[in-house]
């Protein structure tokens, strides 16, 4: 009976221990980096930071103005289509970062102008809302063609660069709030080129 549920099912299954595994490999990691993080920044900074990437992900919803969903049933449904939908998605981006610009200047005016440099809160926001969601969105993809593993896994890889750059940030000597911002969008950066070069399922762009 297990041997013919494994072979109905067995797809099934490996796609959801595929998940699973990638949500256990990222909790993981995820304490690894809050642990270094939290070393090694005053709480006062860490407070900061923490503040600013809620920003972050709260601004990356205006990104491409809710282009993702779609994305996701073509990918499910009518992959034929899929390049004619990146090409929406890259459009309504381009569309929506002057909106994204001035909800960050906002915010940056409303609740971080007397306590973090505009440079350093740029840096953050740029990782939260343009490299950590684009990532995101390749993510969705794969998951929409069903490719659950190589979504786990691009996800698995990006907080494994966020938490090497935690790990290199604590053995500075100097642990400030202005420098960290500068590991972390380069390894927010890295992780997006990694998935762009292997994991975005390569699709012609047509308008």
């Amino acid at each position: 009976m297990l041997a013919g549920i494994l072979q109905t099912h067995g797809g099934l299954i490996r796609s959801y221990v595929s998940t699973l595994g990638g949500s256990a490999g990222r909790l993981v990691i995820s304490l690894l980096y809050f642990i270094s993080l939290s070393n090694s920044l005053t709480i006062g900074d860490f407070g900061l930071f923490a503040a600013a990437s809620a920003a972050g992900v709260v601004l990356s919803r205006i990104v491409s103005f809710g282009f993702v969903s779609p994305l996701y049933r073509v990918a499910t449904v009518r992959q034929r289509v899929l390049g004619t939908y990146y090409a929406g998605y890259l459009l309504a981006a381009a569309l929506s970062l002057p909106v994204l610009v001035l909800a960050g200047w906002l915010l940056y005016q409303l609740f971080f102008v007397t306590q973090v440099s505009a440079l350093t809160f740029v840096l953050v926001i740029a990782s939260e809302a343009l490299f950590w969601r684009s990532l995101e969105v390749i993510v969705i993809v794969n998951n929409g063609l069903r490719q659950f593993g190589r979504a786990a896994i691009l996800v698995v890889a990006g907080t494994v660069l966020r938490a090497l750059a935690a790990l290199a940030f604590a053995l500075l000597p100097d642990h400030g709030l202005d420098r960290w911002a500068w590991y972390y969008f380069g390894a927010n950066a890295v992780a997006l080129s990694v998935a762009l070069a292997i994991y975005l399922p390569r699709r012609r762009l047509r308008f």
